[in-house]
């Protein structure tokens, strides 16, 4: 069948209550007398309960508050967990009466003094008997066989459904026509699809036309959709499945759904309930991501969060500017932070010639620390000594941004992580054995003990050394191993475990973050790809 019928579907919302004239909403239902109902409006997935009232021994029961609800879709939940919707627009009024039972919910309604809602349950029951016609229409075709007349019989089967659907949208532009102000109206045409016209026929037109024209039918900033079921699904569809997923299309598209909510008069609790779920719903979806190219857009979101989240304290704002901050320093496509670094020996004799320095640097160590506890009056001797001990592992520094290789797999690892320990051997191989036919080098970091406690330094050095003689990770081609204990590598690269993996190019340019060894590969090889089809 080459067309799906459509139907009017569940219900979900957002809240903040409103200062107006305020609710009073009668209920009777009759077949759970002296039980408690619970009225609440929908918000994406979950019902939130707003007031509760126990009804009386015939069923009866008001529903009062003297601050106006929202405009949106309202759910009444019943005892035995199932629930039926209705509407409030304050345009409307909110006094009316609802009657039902447990049994039909749709044919069993009764409304008084509210239109949209008499108007909105109607609609429901049309689509309900639409709804069953085709589904009889999909069964009568199915046990179609082939022979004589089944073509002609589809055929006319079709043209039925055809005719249901014409039904559908005849019944869909007389309630626009009849109540446009209502909000039932409102919710009902940002329900309906953009319809692309048959003339484009070119795919790529067809799908530039459809993402401008995506939400022609949909209010974005209308509050009173978000609580609908519609509102986020209809975002999460456009941002998922509209937008190319890189980071200068997400930062542009979520920053203009964002403006897009944003209210004219003052940012505040009142105005900016809208503003504040699209903001809010963006930068959770971003902090959550395991994309790497996420962390683009949520620094770019953050930004608009520190500025003008008026609901947050300044504390957690301070915060997050130091935490995005580092984060904006090795963000994918941006030129990384240089590293200066001193070599390890690539050799075991190399190594093995330093240890007595490595000794030296403890037992110094030691001694400077029992004559001066405090860290801060023996912080010169420490750093002399360190010093000392530094150069001997040559006397140049090495810029990791001037060491030419096609591709650089930068490795930040640690002696004392189990992680790193299982890791670092089968990058090594898996170098040896396929990455360094692409041009690829690898820079392996070894992040070293915090320079305060120097006892610690030698140690770490001493089992960086014992690692690395044991795996036979040294004297290889295009492997470099390396250190620098004053460098602030760890916040320029955003470091909070190891080992932590970057992929850059030949100009430094970071094409992927913390990624796993065997991905290095596969990436290079996709860039390569695409850099020839260009």
């Amino acid at each position: 069948m080459k067309r799906i019928f459509t139907f009017l579907t569940a219900l979900i919302l957002s809240a903040n209550m409103a200062n107006a004239q305020g609710y009073e909403i009668e209920v009777k239902i009759k077949s759970v007398p002296n039980d408690t109902l619970i009225l609440g409006h929908h918000f994406n997935e979950r019902l939130i309960p707003d007031d509760t009232i126990k009804l009386d021994g015939t069923g009866r029961g008001v529903f009062k508050g003297k601050e106006a609800l929202p405009t949106g879709m309202y759910f009444i939940f019943l005892p035995n967990k199932n629930y039926f919707d209705f509407l409030i627009d304050k345009k409307a009024g909110e006094k009316f009466y609802i009657e039902n039972d447990t049994t039909d919910f749709l044919k069993n309604v009764v409304i008084k003094n509210s239109l949209e809602n008499q108007v909105f349950m109607d609609y429901q029951i049309f689509l309900a008997e639409k709804q069953k016609q085709f589904k009889e229409l999909k069964e009568e075709y199915d046990k179609i066989k082939d022979g004589k007349n089944a073509e002609a019989k589809r055929q006319e089967i079709i043209d039925r459904q055809n005719a249901l659907n014409q039904e559908v949208d005849n019944k869909y532009t007389e309630q626009i026509k009849t109540y446009p102000d209502m909000f039932f109206s409102k919710f009902l045409t940002a329900t309906r699809d953009v319809t692309i016209p048959d003339n484009i026929t070119d795919q790529t037109q067809r799908y530039y036309y459809y993402k401008n024209h995506f939400f022609d039918n949909f209010d974005i900033s209308d509050g009173a959709l978000l609580r609908t079921p519609i509102y986020q699904n209809k975002i999460e569809r456009y941002i998922d499945q509209m937008v190319v997923q890189m980071p200068d299309s997400l930062i542009k598209e979520t920053t203009w759904l964002v403006n897009k909510t944003r209210p004219k008069g003052k940012l505040d609790e009142k105005n900016g309930e809208l503003f504040r779920f699209m903001l809010v719903y963006f930068f959770n979806k971003y902090a959550k991501s395991e994309n790497m190219v996420a962390e683009n857009v949520y620094c770019s979101l953050a930004d608009i969060y520190i500025k003008d989240a008026f609901w947050d304290t300044d504390s957690f704002k301070t915060k997050l500017k130091e935490r995005v901050d580092k984060k904006k320093n090795c963000l994918v496509g941006n030129i990384s932070k240089d590293i200066t670094v001193k070599l390890i020996p690539d050799s075991k004799e190399g190594m093995d010639a330093l240890r007595p320095a490595i000794d030296e640097l403890k037992n110094k160590g030691v001694e400077i620390e029992k004559a001066k506890p405090d860290f801060e009056a023996r912080r010169n001797d420490v750093v002399k000594l360190l010093d000392s001990f530094i150069n001997k592992f040559g006397k140049n520094y090495y810029s990791m941004h001037q060491m030419s290789a096609k591709y650089k797999l930068l490795v930040f690892w640690d002696a004392d992580c189990s992680h790193c320990k299982e890791e670092l051997p089968k990058l090594c191989q898996y170098f040896k054995d396929t990455l360094s036919a692409t041009g690829c080098e690898v820079f392996a970091v070894y992040m070293n003990k915090s320079v305060d406690n120097l006892s610690e330094v030698s140690r770490g050095f001493g089992k960086c050394f014992d690692f690395l003689q044991e795996k036979g990770i040294h004297n290889i081609k295009g492997w470099h191993n390396m250190f620098n204990p004053f460098d602030q590598y760890r916040t320029n690269y955003d470091i909070n475990s190891t080992p932590t993996i970057y992929l850059l190019n030949k100009d430094n340019e970071i094409l992927a973050k913390r990624i796993a060894h065997t991905q290095a590969y596969d990436l290079i090889k996709y860039i390569e790809e695409n850099e020839q089809k260009k």
